[in-house]
C-alpha cells in the first residue's frame, strides 16, 4: 500500500464531506519534507496551518503562495524549548525522522532546540473554533499530543485525527518503532481516542499484502494485535468523531494504492531492515 498517496485521497475525498462549509481548521504537524497535507487541505479551501519545527525551503514558498500559516515550532507536551534529534536513516541524515524521542529508531545524536507548544497553546494562538482535521507525523511522540485531547473542550476536538505508527522493521520484529515502548503508546493513542467519543476508523500500512482496514474504536476491545496484523510495517491510522462512511467506498478509494511489483519489493528490502 502506498501509504501517504492514499491517506491524501481519502482525507480530499472525506473531509469536504464531513466539512462541507469549511468552518474548520485544519493542521498539519510534522509536515517534512514531502506529501504535504497541508497543501491538499488548503487546495480544498479550509483554513489551514502548518506546523513545523525545521520547515525545508519548498515548505516556506508553498506556504507563502498558498497562504497557509507555517508556525516553526513543534507540537509537545511543555511550553518552551525541547531538543529536536535530527533524523538519520541509513546512514544519512533525512528532516523526516526528526524526534523528540532520543529513544526513535531514525533520531541520531545530533540535537537542535527548538521552540516547543502544547496542543492548547496552539489553538489558542490560531484563535481555533473548530477544528475539521488535525494530522500529525511526529515519530513516535503521538501519545504525547493525543493525550492532551482529555484536556480540551468537546467544541475543540478535531472532526478527524490521523497518525503514524509503527516504521523501521515489521512489527512481528518487534523492534525499532515496534518496541514496547512505541506500540504501547500506540494503544494509548487509540485508548485515548475511544474515551474522547471517536469510533469509525481507518488504518492504512505499507506493508506490500495490505489493504485498508475499517475498525469501530467504540465497539473494539482495543486488542493490539487484532487491530494492527503482525506483517505491518508501518502507515496511518485515521479516525473519525461521530461520524462513519460505507465501507466499500472506503476500499473503492484506497484500491488503486495497493502494492504493486516494485512496491513489493521495497516493503520486502523495508521490512527487513534494521532487525
Amino acid at each position: 500500500m502506498r501509504v501517504e498517496a492514499c491517506c491524501q485521497v481519502v482525507l480530499e475525498q472525506l473531509l469536504p464531506i464531513i466539512d462541507q462549509k469549511r468552518e474548520g481548521i485544519c493542521i498539519d504537524v510534522g509536515v517534512g519534507t514531502f506529501a504535504f497535507y497541508c497543501e491538499r487541505f488548503s487546495q480544498l479551501g479550509f483554513n489551514t496551518v502548518a506546523v513545523e519545527p525545521l520547515p525545508v525551503k519548498k515548505l516556506q514558498k508553498l506556504c507563502q503562495h498558498d497562504n497557509i500559516r507555517l508556525i516553526k515550532c513543534c507540537l509537545s507536551d511543555i511550553d518552551g524549548v525541547q531538543n529536536l534529534y535530527m533524523g538519520k536513516f541509513f546512514g544519512l541524515f533525512n528532516h523526516n525522522f526528526n524526534s523528540l524521542s532520543p529513544d526513535w529508531f531514525g533520531a541520531s545524536q545530533d540535537i537542535k532546540q527548538v521552540k516547543s507548544m502544547t496542543l492548547s497553546s496552539l489553538l489558542s494562538s490560531i484563535n481555533a473554533q473548530k477544528i475539521t482535521c488535525l494530522k500529525f507525523d511526529v515519530e513516535g511522540w503521538e501519545s504525547k499530543i493525543i493525550k492532551q485531547f482529555n484536556e480540551l473542550p468537546p467544541s475543540l476536538l478535531p472532526r478527524v485525527v490521523m497518525f503514524e505508527y509503527g516504521g523501521g522493521t515489521s512489527k512481528q520484529n518487534g523492534k525499532r518503532g515496534w518496541s514496547s515502548t512505541f506500540l504501547n503508546a500506540t494503544l494509548e493513542c487509540l485508548t485515548v481516542l475511544k474515551q474522547c467519543g471517536y469510533g469509525f476508523s481507518l488504518m492504512v500500512d505499507y506493508a506490500y499484502s495490505a489493504k485498508e482496514t475499517i475498525f469501530d474504536l467504540q465497539s473494539s476491545n482495543l486488542d493490539i494485535d487484532e487491530i494492527i496484523p503482525s506483517y505491518s510495517i508501518y502507515g496511518n491510522i485515521i479516525s473519525f468523531k461521530n461520524w462513519n462512511y460505507p465501507e466499500e467506498k472506503i476500499t473503492q478509494i484506497c484500491s488503486p494504492y495497493y502494492g504493486g511489483v516494485a512496491h513489493w519489493l521495497l516493503s520486502t528490502i523495508f521490512s527487513r531492515t534494521l532487525n
